[in-house]
C-alpha cells in the first residue's frame, strides 16, 4: 500500500497541475504523537440562526451590557442574548460599514457610531449627530484607556476629553511617518495603531497633560491594504493582530515586526483582487481554534493561529463563506450573513450553515511515480466511521455517505464521485473503501472526498495499493 498524501494546509498551486492538496469548509486539527494520523480534518463550525431582522446588508455590531446594537442598510436595530425577532432602535443612512465605539462611564456609556453618514452618538436608541464643529469627517473610531480616538483620511488623529464625547480642536496628533491615507485607528495590547496605506504608527499613553494624551512609541514599516483588511483585536479574540499589507500579502505582528504568514496562492489571490477595498478580515474561536478570516466577493481563506496552516471556505453555492464581520457577543461568536438581514451563530454544533449544506471538502496531493503510470486496484480511506444519529433525518444524518473520486489530469477534471456509508449509530467497524479504480496518468492521481451530509467529518488517513505500470 501507498499512503495518499492528505494536506494539514490548502495549497492549490496557480495551476490544478501545481497544486499539494486543498481544504475547503474543512481544516486539519493535531492528534499528538500517538495518534493513528498526524491529523484529522474535520469540518469547520457550521452556522446556526441567531436573530432575524426586516433589514438588509449588515454593517457592524457593538455589545453594550446585554444589548447587542446591530446595523444595517437604513437602520439600528437591536437583540438580547436570547437572539429572536430584532427590536427597532433608529434610522442611520447608508449601506457602508460602520465602526461602532463605547466608552467605560458608569452607568451609561457613551455610544459614538462613524460611517459615510457622518458621526453619532447613540442613547436611550436614539441616534443622533455628534455636532462637534472641532472633529473634522473621520473615517473610523475606537476606544482606549478613556479616550475615543477618531481617524480622518489626511492623516490625523483626534481624541475626545477623558470620558466625555466633546472634542477640542488642539487635541490631534498627524501621522506623518509617510505620507499617505489613514484608514482605521485600533486599540491593540494597550497602545493604539494608527493604520495607514504605507506605514502602522504605534501611539502609547504618555499621559500629556495638554493636547493629545499619546506620544508616538515606533513605526512599522509596512501598510494597510484596505481598511477592513485587519482583525485581532476585537474582545474575547486576544490571540493575534493580522492584516494584509501594502504588499499583497498577510502579516502577523510579532512585538512591533509583521511576520509574513501567507502562502504564495493566497498572495496571488489578493494581488488579482482589483478593488482592495472590498477585502475583508475577521476573527472567531470556536472548537478551540482561533481562526483569521479574510474574504473577498470571490474567495474565503482562514488561518488557524494554534496549527499555523490555512484552510478555504465556500457556502453552498457560492464562491465566498456567507459570515461577515463577526464579534463576541454574550458568550459565543456572532456574525452577520451576506445572504440575509439576520444574525447567525459559529457553532461546531451544527453541520449546516442556516440551514444550507456545508460541504467538507479535501484534495489530496498527487500519488505518483512520474513518469510511470501506476494500477490501483484497491483504495482505504480512514474516517471516524459510525457517526450517524439514530433519531435524524434519514438518510442524511441516520446513514451518511461521502463522496470520493479522482482525477488524472492534475486536477483540471475528475471523475464521477462514489458513494461510500460512513457507517449507522453504532457501526464503527465500517470501512470505506473502493475497488478497481483503473490506472494513473503521469501525473499521478488526485483524490477528492466530499460530504455534505449533517453529521461528524473526520478524515485521518489514506492508502491505495499501486502497482507500477511499465510505458
Amino acid at each position: 500500500m501507498v499512503a495518499i498524501p492528505l494536506p494539514f494546509s490548502s495549497f492549490p498551486g496557480e495551476r490544478p497541475q501545481e497544486g499539494a492538496g486543498r481544504l475547503i469548509n474543512c481544516y486539519a486539527e493535531p492528534l499528538g504523537e500517538s495518534g493513528r494520523a498526524g491529523a484529522v480534518r474535520h469540518r469547520v463550525p457550521g452556522l446556526a440562526d441567531f436573530g432575524t431582522s426586516n433589514e438588509a446588508t449588515f454593517r457592524g455590531a457593538l455589545l453594550n451590557g446585554a444589548t447587542l446594537y446591530a446595523a444595517f442598510d437604513g437602520a439600528v436595530v437591536k437583540f438580547t442574548a436570547a437572539g429572536g425577532a430584532a427590536a427597532a432602535v433608529d434610522d442611520l443612512d447608508g449601506t457602508d460599514r460602520v465602526s461602532f465605539a463605547r466608552n467605560t462611564k458608569r452607568p451609561t456609556p457613551d455610544i459614538v457610531l462613524v460611517c459615510a453618514a457622518g458621526v453619532f452618538t447613540l442613547a436611550a436608541d436614539v441616534i443622533a449627530d455628534l455636532n462637534d464643529a472641532d472633529l473634522p469627517s473621520p473615517t473610523d473610531v475606537c476606544f482606549l484607556d478613556g479616550y475615543f480616538f477618531f481617524g480622518i483620511a489626511d492623516g490625523r488623529c483626534f481624541a475626545s476629553g477623558l470620558n466625555a464625547i466633546t472634542i477640542n480642536a488642539n487635541d490631534f496628533i498627524t501621522a506623518e511617518a509617510k505620507s499617505d491615507t489613514l484608514y482605521r485607528v485600533i486599540p491593540w495590547n494597550g497602545q493604539l495603531l494608527i493604520c495607514s496605506a504605507g506605514s502602522i504608527e504605534v501611539w502609547g499613553n504618555s499621559g500629556n497633560p495638554t493636547g493629545f494624551p499619546f506620544s508616538r512609541a515606533a513605526v512599522i514599516q509596512r501598510g494597510l491594504i484596505g481598511k477592513r483588511a485587519i482583525s485581532g483585536h476585537e474582545d474575547g479574540f486576544g490571540k493575534g493582530l493580522l492584516f494584509v499589507g501594502d504588499d499583497n500579502a498577510v502579516h502577523q505582528l510579532d512585538g512591533y515586526t509583521p511576520t509574513k504568514v501567507s502562502s504564495p496562492d493566497l498572495d496571488r489571490l489578493i494581488e488579482a483582487v482589483a478593488d482592495k477595498t472590498s477585502l475583508e478580515a475577521s476573527v472567531h474561536i470556536c472548537g478551540g481554534h482561533p481562526k483569521w478570516v479574510l474574504s473577498c466577493a470571490d474567495w474565503t481563506w482562514e488561518y488557524d493561529l494554534n496549527t499555523g496552516k490555512w484552510d478555504e471556505r465556500a457556502s453552498y453555492l457560492a464562491s465566498r463563506w456567507r459570515g461577515t464581520q463577526s464579534f463576541n457577543a454574550f458568550g459565543r461568536w456572532l456574525c452577520g450573513d451576506t445572504d440575509s438581514g439576520n444574525i447567525l451563530a459559529i457553532s461546531r454544533a451544527v453541520h449546516t450553515e442556516a440551514g444550507a449544506p456545508l460541504i467538507a471538502e479535501v484534495w489530496s496531493a498527487p500519488v505518483q511515480k512520474f513518469p510511470n503510470r501506476v494500477r490501483c486496484a484497491r483504495a482505504d480511506f480512514d474516517f471516524a466511521p459510525g457517526v450517524g444519529l439514530a433519531t435524524g433525518i434519514d438518510p442524511n444524518e441516520t446513514d451518511p455517505s461521502v463522496e470520493i473520486s479522482y482525477s488524472d489530469d492534475g486536477g483540471a477534471s475528475f471523475t464521477n464521485p462514489r458513494l461510500r456509508k460512513l457507517g449507522r449509530q453504532g457501526r464503527p467497524q465500517t470501512r470505506v473503501t473502493l475497488f478497481n479504480n483503473g490506472t494513473t496518468g503521469a501525473q499521478g492521481r488526485i483524490w477528492k472526498i466530499r460530504m455534505s451530509d449533517p453529521r461528524h467529518f473526520g478524515l485521518m488517513a489514506a492508502d491505495m495499493r499501486a502497482d507500477l505500470k511499465a510505458g
